[in-house]
């Protein structure tokens, strides 16, 4: 995929893998060195107003996303009752790690400036729903993102990537001290599995561009931690591993976050901040069909969460 900056006179080219499949044309692009004479000469200025755009709008965003979070008041609930949270959410997730497609590598190191600064375009969908009744409940993630890192390795590849993560999962609360009082703990345990879905293209300046779209399920089980300061004020933790040679060969998540909530127009809202990382380790195929992904996921979370 190109970034908008190809040469007028460029000229289209229609090779094919080494197993035959047809590849998509593709426009020849300028090297790391036309791009950093572009920087010297001031020819990208534009490129940076559109950057500092884009990330406006994901700061703007941000301050209607978040990751979900359990709202534990100090007051008596009903233990039969329903309570749903629905929690979109921003993460500002850089890439790093290696990736193979038909048997070529490529290594990614870029934060989430760097991604922000070299896609094209600014796609995303988080969320996350989940759903309870006394110490069992129910829930569901989203993750959509696309992202572009260029002139990795010493080829100068890029690389571009649109990832799908669906969690679905039961949870169970097995320790719950703040019915009575704050300060306290909430602790819960939760196992589901995690859907995920790449497509990931390869391109190079003269070569042609590879591309592959892989998919596969991993188990996984977890934890996650509330220490709550006050009716107001928390600490969120949540951890999971997974894959165990059943999809990826080994699979960890872990998130930090810290919040505030209130209740305001008879809904329970908390607003978050903090970390998370996911790591994935993942192989199929062999020789020209060979593909990998190891990589790692990590960056700031900033949102709201939505209980009722």
């Amino acid at each position: 995929m190109g970034t908008g900056r190809e040469s007028p006179g460029a000229a289209t080219t229609l090779l094919s893998t080494q197993d035959g499949e047809a590849l998509t044309p593709q426009l020849a692009r300028p090297g790391r060195w036309e791009r950093s004479l572009r920087r010297a000469t001031g020819r990208e200025s534009g490129e940076a107003d559109v950057t500092r755009a884009r990330l406006a709008v994901m700061l703007a965003a941000g301050l209607l996303a978040a990751a979900t979070v359990p709202i534990a008041w100090a007051e008596d609930d009903d233990p039969t009752a329903w309570h749903v949270t629905i929690a979109p959410y921003v993460w500002a997730t850089g890439l790093h790690g290696d990736v193979t497609v038909r048997g070529r590598n490529a290594e990614l190191d870029a934060t989430f400036l760097d991604i922000l600064e070299d896609t094209d375009t600014l796609v995303g969908f988080q969320g996350h729903l989940e759903v309870t009744r006394g110490r069992w409940g129910a829930y569901g993630d989203f993750f959509y993102v696309k992202a572009k890192v260029e002139d990795t390795g010493p080829t100068g590849l890029d690389v571009t990537s649109r990832m799908w993560f669906v969690d679905l999962g039961a949870q169970y609360r097995i320790l719950d001290t703040t019915t009575d009082r704050v300060p306290g703990l909430t602790l819960d345990v939760y196992a589901g599995g995690r859907y995920s879905l790449l497509e990931v293209d390869l391109e190079s300046p003269g070569a042609p561009s590879l591309n592959r779209e892989v998919h596969w399920v991993d188990p996984i089980v977890g934890a996650r931690v509330g220490v709550h300061f006050s009716e107001h004020a928390f600490l969120l933790f949540a951890g999971d591993v997974g894959g165990f040679g059943v999809g990826s060969d080994f699979a960890w998540s872990i998130t930090g976050l810290f919040g505030y909530r209130w209740r305001a127009a008879g809904l329970e809202w908390a607003v978050l901040a903090g970390y998370k990382a996911l790591t994935q380790d993942y192989t199929t195929g062999s020789g020209a069909r060979r593909f990998r992904w190891d990589t790692t996921m990590h960056g700031p979370i900033l949102g709201l969460s939505i209980g009722f």
